[in-house]
C-alpha cells in the first residue's frame, strides 16, 4: 500500500503541527480518506482489517472470529499482565532485583503460557507470522 513517511523525533517536544494530528502526541498516528488513527494497536488492527494478510483473518472467514479474540486476549494478557511488571526490571533496585523478575516470570507463566499451548510454530499453530507475534506493545 502507498505511504508518505514522516518521522517524528521522540527525544523533542511534539510540534503544533503534530500536535493538530494527533492531540495526544503520541505515534503512531495515520492518516486514511483524511481520518486520523492513533495509538498503535488501534493503527495495526485497523491495517489488518483493511488490507487482510496471513497476520490476522478477516472476523467473517472460518474461525476468523474465534482467532481474533484469542489475538486481543494474547496481546491484552501481554501488555496489561506481563509488559507492566516486566518495565520494573530496568528500574528495580538491587534488593528488589529478584522480586521483580520473580513478578514478571509468574506473570509470564500464568497470563501468556497458556495462550501459547498451539504454537507451534506460531501463535495458534499457525506456519507464518501472526498479529499475536507483531502486534504492539507500549
Amino acid at each position: 500500500m502507498p505511504y508518505d513517511e514522516v518521522i517524528i523525533d521522540l527525544s523533542k517536544p511534539r510540534t503544533p503541527e503534530y500536535l493538530a494530528i494527533n492531540p495526544r502526541g503520541l505515534v503512531p498516528a495515520i492518516s486514511y480518506n483524511g481520518e486520523i488513527i492513533i495509538e498503535s494497536a488501534i493503527v495495526a488492527n485497523f491495517l489488518a482489517d483493511q488490507y487482510p494478510s496471513h497476520l490476522l483473518p478477516p472476523s467473517n472467514a472460518p474461525g476468523g472470529a474465534l482467532q481474533r479474540a484469542r489475538v486481543a486476549l494474547f496481546v491484552d494478557a501481554f501488555v496489561s499482565k506481563v509488559w507492566s511488571k516486566s518495565v520494573g526490571l530496568g528500574t528495580a533496585k538491587a534488593e528488589d532485583e529478584a522480586r521483580v523478575t520473580d513478578e514478571a516470570v509468574a506473570a509470564i507463566v500464568k497470563e501468556l503460557e497458556p495462550l501459547l499451548a498451539d504454537a507451534k510454530p506460531f501463535f495458534g499453530g499457525s506456519e507464518k507470522l501472526t498479529q499475536a507475534e507483531v502486534s504492539p506493545s507500549r
